[in-house]
Order: C-alpha cells, then structure tokens, then sequence
C-alpha cells in the first residue's frame, strides 16, 4: 500500500508540469508535401490521416514499421482521470517513424546497472500525452493508399495485438523486448501494439463521490485505452493489408489479466477473435479489487497529495 501511494504521488506531482504539443509541424508535413503521396509504398491512409513510416531489413526481409501513431486524444487537463477520447483527423502526413512516450510509472533502479532490471524500465520520454499506437507489417503486403479504392487481390493476413503486462502500474509498449519486426519479417502476419495508462491515471476510482451519470475517475481508464486502440487497429487493419475478422490478442502478467477481461465483456464483443494469455489473468489475485478496495487507495492517494480526504466526503 505505501509503494502503491508513493507511486501515485509521484506521478501526480510530475503530470504537473506537462503539456500537450501534438500535432505540430515536426509531426506533420506541410501540402506541398505530400500531394505525391500515392507513389510513396510507406504512406498509409487510415480513418485518421494519412501515416508515413519507415523500412528496415530483418533477417535479409523488409519490414514496414510505423510507430507512434495517436489513437486518442492526449489524457490531459480535463480529460485527466477520464475514458479516452478518440483522436481528431489530422491533415498532411503524420511522421509515424519516432518511439511514442511512455505512460507514467515508477522506474525499478533497486539494482543500479544491472540490465535484467533496466531492461524493463520505460526507454522513451515518460508523459501523460501517451496514447499511441505501433504496427509492423511484412513487406510483401500491399497497403492501401485509397480508402475509397480496393486492395491488390491478395489475401488479407491475421493481426496480432500486444497488450505489455507490469501489473497495471509498469510497462512500456516501447522496450526492446517488445519489438515485433521479426515476428512480421517471419510469419504472414501483421503485428500492432499500444500504450495504456497506468497506476493512478488508469485506474483511480471515485466515481461514487460524483454526480450520478459523471464520467470522473470511472476507474479502469487503462482498459479502455486499450479498447479504443483495439478498435482504430481493426477500423484500420485493411488499410495495412490485415484482416479485421482475424484479430488476435496476445499479452503476459497485466497484458494476459486485460485480454481475459477483454474476451468476455460485452464493450468488445467483436472486436477480435482470438486472445493468448501468456501469463496472468483476470482472477489472479493482483489482479483486480473491489470497489470499496479501490476508493480506499484513491483516498490515500488525496490525503499524500496533501488535500483534505474530507471534503470528498461532504461535497461530493
């Protein structure tokens, strides 16, 4: 319970001074710049805007990867504490080639250098803007520019989606370990992945101290995060060359837990197909609380941000 408060202290206090600054121009090209796009084999159309990202060569293979991909608005100010909301069409091309942030948490430096630990810590920019999304897709497959016009006559490949575990409070969609370019250079298969909030600014629950029908601190903000990624990659899984009837989850520890609960609630029914639970699970003990479990946490949570638990209580 104290590791848990501290945790959230932390991030709270550091969320503070963060902004939002997408999109900019370093995110987007101007006009002028993409009114060849049609011939360019990197440049995607999804529901969202057009996606620009980048090839690399994985065992003598092509591999197309396009990484930070904004699925939702940015978590921030008044949409802090909140279900994610989907993000707005941009214009020119998004600059999908750069690492997303990771979502706030606690770095493990119990074991300074050594690597089995830092391996698992977050390798890019920690911030609250961390709703992002990558793909990788076997070069072979044709992507479709057109949203109004039909693939190449080729079959459409199954799309597998990895959900990171670290048990709701860590984790990363970004390290090393994660990177599916071999899997998609390997197997006829498109791999996607996406950041969740964590800790706090996923999971706080105080729903019941706020008006009824208010969508403050619902609780289990992460897990929609994940839903709503879910449902932009199957929105957009033909564009990439995927099949959206052919969704697969795949995940370990909190990414195993999420996938069991996705498997049977009625909010994604039909979203995918399949679910791989490398580890964990919906009814494994860290797993889930009840709700008198978790205001009880939110209310530690207020008392070491240094606010008055009482007037939660008296002026809900």
């Amino acid at each position: 319970m104290g590791q848990l408060s501290i945790l959230c202290l932390f991030v709270t206090v550091c969320a503070s001074v963060c902004g939002y600054s997408w999109p900019s121009d370093e995110t987007t090209t101007k006009p002028s710049q993409f009114k060849d796009f049609h011939t360019d084999p990197l440049v995607v159309e999804t529901t969202s805007g057009l996606v620009r990202g980048y090839s690399k060569t994985v065992l003598g293979r092509e591999v197309h990867v396009f990484t930070g991909i904004p699925f939702a608005k940015p978590p921030i100010e008044q949409l802090r504490f909140k279900k994610p909301v989907p993000i707005d069409p941009w214009h020119g091309i998004l600059d999908a080639t750069k690492q997303p942030n990771s979502c706030f948490q606690e770095r493990y430096e119990y074991f300074p250098g050594f690597e089995g630990e830092e391996m698992w810590n977050p390798n890019t920019n920690i911030s609250e803007d961390c709703l992002y999304l990558n793909i990788w897709v076997p070069q072979r497959l044709r992507i479709r520019h057109h949203a109004d016009k039909p693939t190449i006559d080729r079959p459409k490949v199954p799309v597998l989606i990895w959900i990171y575990g670290g048990g709701y409070m860590s984790g990363t969609a970004t390290l090393d370990v994660y990177d599916a370019d071999i899997i998609a250079a390997t197997s006829d298969v498109i791999v996607a992945s996406m950041q969740y909030r964590l800790g706090s600014f996923g999971f706080l629950y105080l729903n019941r101290y706020f008006p009824r029908g208010s969508d403050e601190t619902p609780g289990n903000m992460g897990l929609w995060d994940q839903i709503l990624a879910i449902r932009w990659i199957k929105d957009n899984a033909d564009a990439f060359g995927g099949d959206p009837d052919l969704i697969t989850l795949f995940g370990e520890s909190a990414g195993g837990g999420s996938i069991s609960i996705h498997l049977i609630s009625p909010v994604t029914k039909g979203l995918v197909r399949r679910g791989i639970m490398q580890s964990g699970t919906m009814n494994a003990p860290w797993s889930y609380m009840s709700g008198e479990r978790a205001e009880q946490i939110g209310k530690i949570l207020i008392q070491d941000c240094g606010c008055n638990v009482s007037l939660l209580e008296n002026s809900p």
